[in-house]
Order: C-alpha cells, then structure tokens, then sequence
C-alpha cells in the first residue's frame, strides 16, 4: 500500500512538473556556486524535499524546511510555504528537486533548484549540518 501511494505521488509530481513546463511556467537550475550565494540571500526559503532518513544523514547549513516529496501530505506541506520569498530547493541529486520546482512554479512560486542535488553539493565543499 505505502508503495502504491509513493508511486502515484511522484506521478503526480511528474504530471504536474509537466504541466508546468508546457504552460510555460519556469523556474531556475542553479549550479553549486549560484545556488549558494541564492540561498545567501535573506528573501529565499530553502527546502530540502529529500526523506527524514537522508535529510538527518546530512543537509545544506541553514535549510529552513524539509518537505519530504514522497510523503503522502507533500502536496499539502508545501502550501505552508510563502509566495512572497523565492523558494530554493534541493534533493540528493536533483531528480525530485526538478520535479518539486516544476510543481511550485506551475502553482505561483518563484523557485530555484539545486542542478547536482545534495552529493554535488557535498562533492563541491558546500557547507553542512547534521
């Protein structure tokens, strides 16, 4: 059952990332240095959309959300988030961060994603916590 529910979820995500995509809405694919001096700015949110279980393992220092995409209340979390501030978000290697990002700006955000995700991060001397 729960697989069930993680496979339509990311159907959802990927429908909906579509959508976005042919309704022209777009948001930006940052490598590790433009992402960083993004998420250095005092107007962006920044959202790790990874698992607890990877988000605890290690995330980006000063990660103000982890909204899980493959959690069954994902498409309700996210409506948490402000419209007013630019929304930065990122995965373990930039698969769900693409997929998030399209589902955000087809519904009124302004979005950033991580291009290399979480590792490229990591692999590039990006700060972390635990």
């Amino acid at each position: 059952m729960k697989s069930k529910i993680l496979i339509l979820i990311l159907a959802l995500c990927v429908v909906a990332g579509a959508s976005a995509k042919s309704r022209g809405v777009k948001f930006r694919s940052l490598d590790v240095k433009e992402f960083a001096r993004y998420i250095e700015r005092g107007d962006v949110v920044l959202v790790d959309v990874r698992t607890p279980e990877e988000f605890d393992a290690g995330h980006i220092t000063g990660v103000d959300h982890n909204l899980d995409v493959r959690s069954a209340t994902f498409f309700k979390d996210y409506q948490s988030l402000p419209k007013d501030k630019t929304i930065a978000v990122y995965c373990k290697g930039g698969g769900r961060s693409k997929q998030v990002a399209g589902v955000l700006a087809g519904n009124g955000y302004k979005v950033v994603e991580l291009r290399v995700g979480y590792d490229g991060w990591v692999k590039a001397g990006g700060k972390v916590e635990k």
